[in-house]
């Protein structure tokens, strides 16, 4: 997404190839045939990205390459000649296509040794599960020469650092609960004790409904008009984040050449000018996500939340369930997907779905008064929309989403025309879905950074 340094100023060069600023950098390096082909996701990337920001070391790189040894250790020596760490992922399983280690040793041009306590400890891991070591398992046991090697205490493979021209190549396992956990445990106390790291200071604005192009308009003629008050300022790097109908706009205190970097208090300077400009999309400055301030703002003022969903499936509910302590808040959900269990469950009435159609307004507001009713709930959230990819009319195309929440003054409506594929439709309207609840929540005074009038457009 875009990146913008100070107005005339080009970014300083490491080895005339990566920008950086003052500190050290690091790419990531994925290894798996399985990346490349699609058949997994690539989460890794991912959290290594928010683990080195927070370190204070930038992931400027990421390189992936199929299980072919030839291809690691290209891959590795380019990055070692670029970057200050090099975080690699996969390949250090059992199987004839597990080769990170082998590449690795060969890129750094010293042999694989065999460790006896590290063979000792696998063979223990076995033992604790009842099973026998299968002679495979045996090359998990084998580092290059001179590696630092890194527990895994919740599976067989063992990682290890080792020196790599001038970075240093951390090398964990590709399953994502193994690497998350040695990159916490074993990595960061390394990274950070070798180059004395601080975090890279930012602010995050999350904003629902504004584009890209129209935030740009907004804010950046804010941020320009501040770039001359200080040398750190000068040097801030503006980001978008955008998944839509989200976007997160990202205020980053990078240091330039000289250490220059923006302070915290420069950075929250910016919370007033853009909460004015940004309104009412803006719904949060900080790293929560719009489900978890909503199951904060609810459990602060004791109430609960339940859903009623057509075209969205439960995916609303879900959104919610996925947060940890969202049980403080939500009641439950109704999937009232066809019309019979729209009336039979929900009691929306027979002829309101004659008259208006299941995707209207007074039908949206009636699912949400009717689960609100049915669960006893504080505050009731009805979805109904046309996701697509048919279903659609002159009059409804599809995207058509009409979202209600109803409490017990007053039930709020939405209309919105979304656009995209079914899972971008439906993800969209759990999203406002969300947002008209915390809406709701701001107008009743229960809500810190609110928007109390919904922008209906994508």
């Amino acid at each position: 997404m875009a990146e913008r340094t100070s107005e005339g100023a080009e970014p300083p060069i490491r080895d005339g190839r990566t920008p950086v600023g003052s500190g050290p950098v690091a790419e990531a390096l994925c290894v798996g045939d399985e990346l490349l082909s699609g058949d997994t996701v690539n989460k890794n990337a991912a959290f290594l990205g928010v683990r080195a920001r927070s370190l204070g070391v930038p992931l400027v790189r990421v390189v992936t390459v199929r299980d072919r040894v030839e291809e690691i250790v290209e891959a590795a020596r380019a990055a070692a000649d670029r970057c200050d760490v090099l975080l690699v992922s996969g390949g250090l399983g059992p199987t004839t296509d597990d080769l990170t280690t082998e590449a690795l040793a060969a890129a750094a041009r010293v042999p694989l040794v065999r460790d006896d306590a590290a063979l000792a400890r696998l063979a223990e891991k076995f033992r604790r599960f009842a099973r026998s070591m299968p002679v495979a398992n045996h090359k998990q046991a084998d580092f290059p020469q001179g590696a630092d090697i890194l527990a895994n205490p919740i599976g067989s493979a063992e990682g290890f650092a080792v020196a790599l021209g001038r970075a240093t190549a951390f090398s964990m396992p590709g399953v994502p609960r193994e690497l998350e956990r040695m990159m916490i445990e074993q990595v960061e106390p390394r990274v950070r004790a070798r180059f004395g790291l601080a975090a890279v200071r930012r602010r995050v604005y999350r904003v629902l409904g504004i584009g890209e192009s129209a935030l740009a308009e907004k804010i950046e003629p804010l941020v320009l008009s501040r770039r001359a008050h200080s040398p750190g300022l000068a040097a801030l790097f503006l980001h978008y984040r955008a998944a839509m109908p989200e976007v997160l706009v990202v205020l980053e205190a990078t240091p330039d050449r000289d250490g220059h970097a923006a302070s915290d208090d420069e950075l929250a300077a910016f919370d007033g000018p853009f909460a004015e400009a940004l309104a009412p999309g803006l719904y949060g400055i900080g790293e929560a996500d719009l489900a978890t301030r909503t199951i904060d703002a609810l459990r602060r003022a004791g109430l609960r939340i339940a859903f009623a969903e057509s075209c969205t499936g439960g995916l609303a509910a879900a959104t919610i369930a996925a947060v940890p302590g969202a049980s403080d808040v939500l009641d439950g959900g109704v999937v009232a997907y066809d019309n019979r269990i729209k009336h039979a469950v929900l009691g929306v009435p027979r002829d309101v779905l004659e008259q208006h159609g299941a995707v209207s307004e007074p039908v949206a507001r009636a699912l949400a008064e009717g689960v609100r009713r049915v669960l006893g709930s504080d505050l009731g959230v009805g979805i109904t929309g046309i996701a697509g990819p048919g279903g659609g009319s002159p009059e409804k195309p599809v995207g058509t989403v009409h979202i209600a929440v109803a409490d017990a003054e007053i039930t709020r409506h939405l209309r919105l025309q979304l656009r995209g594929d079914r899972g971008t439709v439906q993800r969209a309207a759990a999203l406002w879905s969300l947002k008209l609840a915390w809406d709701r929540l701001g107008a009743r005074g229960l809500a810190g950074v609110v928007a109390l009038e919904p922008i209906p457009r994508e």
